[in-house]
């Protein structure tokens, strides 16, 4: 890290305004003769602002902000010189220069021959320093390199410079001449310090790509620039421009050397989000003000990109800022008055001359000329949103759902993702639930069911394709999705505005008034702005105003689905992420000695109903693409030797989740206890922890590491809500264990064992499974096989170091091959159960005119859930029909959906219950 003092505002990109001016006037003459000097450079400071003095050495400058200006002047054979002048609005301040002529009487010519291969070595090194190490200091180049020298005692630890003449820099990234006089160079370990002043003019353009080009740098250098960051931070818009704050978290990994490079590992457990109640306060001047950055803080630049990345889930660029004091002192466009306090070092660091703005630049006007740059961008959106059937459920509830997917145009829906990613994760950004869904004209639909035994009431639902990851955290669908206890209510719900969307929809019940178990018929009509009826793609839920409060968590369906202006700097040339149109299984190959090397071998589907021969890369790495499949699969992958003999290990990639924030508008409503059982049917919970051995047979009494901690059956792994990976539904019943965005596992107590591994052992059968990844070999079991998992959580001293992070013993229903497959079958064959897409389920309707079974109570929360519900095209209108429950309270209908031309639908209709 390294101290930076640059004695030239401009680095900060403040913004020159021109509210109030006033104007300068002066002469300029030889120090010596006192004759005027013409055609001598007379420029505000670090501005494209610029005049040059007529035959009698006079100059005006018009349209100067009013404030402290420096005014520099600069003339071929004399030392440049600045003078600050205080502008007042409305005047003219007149002001004289005598300029003296240099002391240095070698010519060019002279000079450039006195140049040799030491010098050149340092004016390499000089050129990173000064210029800077990123791809706009790459485009820069130094006009007049010869009049830079530097003294003989340099080092690589203590490197200085100085000039003869003002350094001339032709930007090429940002199109910009630099005319830069040096004062003080000077470079260290520790810090650098560059002073001097700055002279802008921009660039004849050669076409109208070099323009644009030229526009689009510009933006995006102010955009990740700390000026625009801290401008952003005084008016609390930082993380809407982008800029989110962290800082180490006390007690975490007190070196960036001791942690992993997936940012989602590291959320939380080292580095946590830095939000202090006091972050900006007024300063000691008017227009002055202090942030208050305490510590370490780490500057992820979400709208940004980077080929260099910190971490790999995190393609952005990411710099680390300290304070001395803890204050940054501010003016209000973010230029920093104690800037000797000021450490930066990562992506800011890199930025130096090459990345220099005049004061005058605006980046308002460079945005709107940058449109025509991003069209491809913006034409490539798709927005998503989810309706589900309710806003708040219970534990050990289903719950249904459809994905819309908008498009920024229609004619991209087949061309775009086909894959989407759905998410339960607690608000801990622990991920609970995870589905794959199939994208089919524009909409998915799913289902999940919520564990029985989750903690806490705050969960939030997730959606995002690879493809809408290029556009930011902003474009995936998060939304809060509160889960009650059977004995909790909601008590107030989340308050938001009411909108008014331009297509409308009328509903008309019969009967209009509801008795128990009533049949319903119910019609819609769905009406455009001018009234005229359109087609509709919709979905539509009926719940139970008692134990569902309707609008409990408010729809946003018209913000998630509105296509948005996508920011200048985002273009196609910078996505990460590809478009999914099938999914893909990736892996790594090793060898005995655990090398990863190139092999060919044989993928078994489904225990041997299919094959398909393979090759990795020389790498180890290995991809299968196109893949197009629902629900569980078996894949196993065996390599074989000369001999015909298998051998080594195959290991699958997990895919890196983006990282989690809770947007704001992400709101839990009020939550109490209802002080009732609401259900009379349910039985309240139990708690988890009478979920023990005492309900398992003899044989668990008979293990050598004796009772267990937690003891889950086969069956309640599908109520855990994961019927094809196991590991997430042991997960489901065992507080505190943990898996994280790779993969790894971890059980409350666990220590580093010899191995540094936190994994605990696994056991299948009473028979220790050997292997490099505990996630693995538990999601190589198929659950439907499973006839107990037994998790012990404390550690194990019987066990030796294997047992100092817990066992998970996994027990297989009696007849099973399994056993024999994985431990005496084929040396090298490496099996994993894969998830594919997730079948959506049914929704059960009760039929009171054709059941025969009917049930005694009637408590469903849900009446009517049904996803695939298209209005006419020439009448707007649908029909559908429900039987009510046993409880004399309201229904509210709640209708969503896209028109046909891609407008958003949202309308609520309550039916009330007779008096």
């Amino acid at each position: 890290m390294r101290k930076v003092f640059l004695a030239f505002v401009g680095w900060f990109m403040v913004l020159y305004t021109f509210a109030q001016t006033g104007s300068i006037t002066g002469i300029v003459l030889d120090a010596q003769t006192k004759e005027p000097l013409p055609f001598c450079n007379v420029f505000i400071n670090n501005t494209t602002i610029a005049t040059t003095t007529d035959f009698d050495g006079a100059f005006t400058l018009t349209g100067i902000a009013e404030g402290d200006i420096e005014v520099g002047f600069s003339f071929i054979g004399y030392k440049a010189q600045q003078k600050t002048v205080t502008v007042k609005a409305g005047t003219s301040q007149s002001i004289s220069i005598n300029l003296a002529p240099t002391e240095q009487e070698l010519s060019d010519v002279e000079i450039k021959a006195s140049r040799d291969k030491a010098w050149e070595r340092e004016l390499k090194k000089f050129s990173d320093y000064f210029l800077g190490t990123d791809e706009i200091a790459s485009s820069c180049e130094i006009l007049n390199p010869w009049v830079i020298d530097f003294p003989e005692n340099n080092s690589n630890t203590a490197f200085r410079a100085f000039a003869y003449q003002p350094i001339q820099i032709k930007n090429n990234a940002l199109g910009y001449l630099l005319t830069f006089d040096l004062k003080e160079f000077q470079f260290t370990n520790q810090s650098y310090v560059i002073v001097g002043a700055t002279r802008f003019e921009e660039l004849e353009a050669p076409d109208n790509r070099t323009r644009n080009l030229w526009r689009a740098n510009r933006l995006d250098t102010y955009l990740r620039s700390p000026a625009n960051m801290f401008r952003a931070m005084i008016i609390g818009r930082h993380n809407q421009e982008g800029f989110y704050l962290y800082w180490d978290k006390p007690g975490g990994s007190e070196s960036r050397n001791m942690r992993s490079d997936v940012f989602a590992e590291e959320l939380g457990k080292s580095v946590i989000k830095y939000e202090p109640e006091n972050l900006v306060s007024l300063g000691k001047k008017p227009g002055e003000y202090r942030l208050f950055l305490k510590g370490r803080i780490e500057i992820h630049y979400e709208k940004g990109y980077s080929k260099v990345n910190t971490y790999k889930d995190a393609p952005y660029p990411i710099s680390w800022l300290e304070v001395n004091g803890n204050y940054v002192t501010v003016t209000s466009n973010g230029m920093v008055v104690n800037q000797k306090d000021v450490v930066f070092s990562g992506d800011m660091n890199k930025s130096k001359v090459g990345n220099l703005l005049p004061l005058d630049y605006s980046p308002s006007l460079a945005a709107q000329m940058q449109a025509q740059v991003v069209r491809d961008a913006n034409s490539l959106q798709e927005r998503i949103h989810l309706h589900t059937d309710r806003s708040y459920y219970y534990k050990g509830d289903q719950v249904f759902f459809k994905a819309y997917i908008n498009y920024a145009n229609p004619f991209n829906r087949r061309e775009l993702s086909q894959v989407l990613y759905v998410e339960l994760l607690s608000e801990d950004r622990d991920v609970i639930l995870e589905r794959k869904l199939k994208i089919e004209n524009g909409v998915a639909v799913g289902d999940f069911r919520l564990p029985e035994r989750l903690e806490g009431n705050a969960y939030y639902v997730r959606a995002f394709t690879q493809w809408n990851r290029n556009y930011g955290p902003d474009a995936y669908f998060v939304q809060a999705l509160p889960v009650l206890d059977i004995t909790q209510k909601i008590l107030q719900p989340v308050q938001d505005p009411s909108r008014d969307l331009p297509v409308k929809v009328t509903f008309q019940a019969e009967p209009t008034e509801l008795d128990k178990r009533t049949l319903v018929v119910l019609s819609l009509e769905t009406k455009d702005a001018n009234n005229r009826p359109i087609a509709s793609n919709l979905s539509v839920s009926i719940t139970d105003d008692r134990l569902a409060l309707p609008n409990a968590v408010p729809s946003r369906i018209a913000e998630n689905l509105a296509i948005k202006e996508v920011p200048a700097h985002i273009t196609t040339e910078k996505f990460m992420h590809q478009v999914e149109n099938t999914f893909s299984l990736s892996g790594m190959f090793k060898n005995e000695k655990g090398k990863a090397t190139a092999t060919p071998f044989t993928v078994y589907i489904n225990n041997f109903e299919g094959e398909l021969d393979w090759e990795t890369e020389k790498d180890g790495s290995f991809i299968l693409d196109e893949m197009d499949f629902y629900g569980p699969i078996d894949f196993s992958f065996l390599a074989v030797d000369k001999k015909g003999k298998g051998y080594g290990t195959f290991e699958l990639t997990p895919k890196l989740k983006p990282p989690f924030f809770i947007p704001s508008h992400a709101r839990m409503p009020t939550i109490s206890d209802a002080g009732e059982q609401l259900f009379k049917e349910r039985i309240a919970e139990v708690v988890l922890e009478e979920v023990k051995v005492e309900a398992v047979s003899s044989r668990s009494n008979k293990a050598i590491y004796g009772n267990a901690d937690y003891v889950i059956a086969g069956e309640s792994l599908m109520r855990g809500g994961n019927a094809a990976d196991l590991l997430l539904g042991i997960k489901a019943y065992v507080p505190g264990m943990m898996v994280n965005s790779l993969g790894q596992v971890t059980l409350r107590g666990g220590a580093t064992s010899v191995s540094n591994s936190l994994e605990p052992l696994v056991m299948l059968d009473g028979n220790v499974l050997p292997s490099s990844s505990a996630a693995n070999v538990i999601r190589s079991i198929n659950p439907n096989d499973v006839d107990r998992v037994e998790v012990v959580t404390r550690m194990l001293s019987i066990m030796g170091d294997m047992g100092r992070n817990g066992i998970i013993a996994i027990y297989l229903k009696k007849g099973n091959m399994q056993t024999a497959d994985l431990l005496a079958g084929s040396p090298g064959l490496s099996s994993f159960v894969v998830e594919g897409f997730h079948p959506p389920s049914n929704f059960v309707q009760l039929d009171y005119g054709t059941l025969e079974d009917a049930p005694l109570y009637d408590e469903r929360v849900t009446l009517y859930w049904n996803p695939y519900l298209i209005t006419d095209s020439v009448t707007g209108k649908v029909q559908l029909a429900f039987y009510t429950n046993d409880l004399d309270s309201p229904k509210t209908v709640t209708v969503e959906g896209l028109t046909i031309d891609g407008q958003a639908i949202h309308a609520t209709y309550t039916i009330p219950f007779r008096k």
